[in-house]
Parts: C-alpha cells; sequence; structure tokens
C-alpha cells in the first residue's frame, strides 16, 4: 500500500474569528502535525445539478492516508487546485494502519 500513497494533500482546519458584525467566520490553517500526509487519491464518478444562480459540478473522492487519530470531520483537504469538504471519516481502529476519507469538491459556474 505504501507505494501507491503517491499524492500529497494538504489537511485544513478552521479556527473563527469575529466578521465585527456579532458573527463569526472561518480562517483555515494546515494542521500542526503532519499537515500534509501522503495520501492514495481515487476520483469517483461526478455529478452536475442546477440550483440557484448556476450549475453546479461536484467531484467525489476517496483518500487513503496512514492512520491518525485527530482529524475531525470538520476538516478539509487541499488538493488538486480544490477544497475537498469531508463527507466521511472512517476512523482507525486499534492497530490499523491506513484510513479513508470520503470527501467532495464543487464548483458553481453561471
Amino acid at each position: 500500500m505504501i507505494g501507491r500513497l503517491d499524492q500529497i494533500i494538504a489537511i485544513e482546519r478552521a479556527s473563527f474569528v469575529s466578521d465585527g458584525a456579532a458573527g463569526r467566520i472561518p480562517t483555515w490553517a494546515e494542521l500542526v502535525e503532519d499537515p500534509r500526509p501522503f495520501a492514495k487519491v481515487e476520483l469517483k464518478a461526478g455529478s452536475e445539478s442546477g440550483q440557484a444562480g448556476g450549475d453546479v459540478a461536484r467531484q467525489r473522492a476517496t483518500f487513503t492516508i496512514r492512520a491518525r487519530f485527530d482529524l475531525k470531520a470538520t476538516d478539509r483537504i487541499r488538493w488538486g487546485g480544490l477544497v475537498w469538504n469531508i463527507t466521511g471519516l472512517g476512523r482507525p481502529v486499534a492497530r490499523a494502519r491506513y484510513q479513508t476519507i470520503e470527501a467532495v469538491a464543487g464548483e458553481i459556474s453561471r
């Protein structure tokens, strides 16, 4: 499996700052511990749908990385010039070497 982990991804986590109008906005930064792990990336079937303001094209992918216990479902991945929102976080069990992360990236065209 290690030979298939041939892509470098960036894992980011949001912290929130005040927007000055009683709201909060996220600012994203790479994780402190191993922020750019190697991954195996498997692209899945994409989809398109019409929404107010334009069409949305979505691409799904599965990222396989070495097992780690610090990830949250609210984290995100940067890879291939896109931001990938995590939709499924496979939790590693004891002694697991790898874990899978399901994610989706989307773009709006007008």
